[in-house]
């Protein structure tokens, strides 16, 4: 397993301490001969009795969310440059192995929450993309991708910061530490 990235970890310690996951995990990576593909945070949780699993995408490029690149077909041209159009096309398939694999692992669950997680997404061409790329999942997979970006990932990340001023136990989620120390700092 490689070193979680703080984005990564602020994601975890948001399902461990705000969705109440059991089990938190990150950059997992499949073991099936010749799957590239990788998890940024898996985390498994219950509902109401019902196991859930969440599958994380998250992309901290504070200067915008941006992987480049050429897109594997023209499926995307509606939205803006070749850049952006690669962008898409990589988060899409980034998805669909993710997908793939929470599935298989995980073929007993009762539900599957995709999401991708992000600071900072120009608005415009891309977040236009990235609500086809929601749409396009749900009509291929029946299951949405959630946009946690810009104002609902600040929204969602302010829950934790909230808890971490509230509290001083320690978790063993070194992000949640962190903001722990900031938030007890404003006393």
């Amino acid at each position: 397993m490689s070193t979680a990235g703080l984005g990564e970890q602020l994601v975890g310690a948001y399902h461990k301490l705000i969705n109440e996951c059991e089990v938190v995990s990150y950059n997992e990576f499949s073991e099936k001969e010749g799957d590239q593909m990788e998890v940024d945070v898996l985390a498994l949780g219950t509902d109401n009795g019902r196991q859930c699993v969440y599958i994380c995408e998250v992309v901290t490029h504070l200067d915008g969310l941006n992987y480049g690149g050429t897109p594997s077909d023209n499926s995307w041209s509606d939205f803006g440059n070749t850049s952006y159009q690669g962008t898409l096309d990589t988060i899409y398939q980034k998805f669909e192995a993710d997908y793939e694999y929470a599935t298989r692992v995980f073929d007993d669950a009762d539900a599957y929450t995709l999401q991708l997680w992000s600071p900072y997404v120009p608005k415009g061409k891309l977040t236009d993309g990235l609500d086809e790329v929601s749409a396009r999942f749900d009509r291929e997979y029946d299951e949405q991708v959630a946009l946690n970006v810009n104002e609902e990932y600040t929204a969602e990340i302010d829950k934790l910061r909230t808890k971490a001023g509230t509290e001083t136990k320690r978790y063993g989620e070194p992000a949640y530490r962190f903001l722990q120390i900031l938030e007890h700092m404003r006393r």
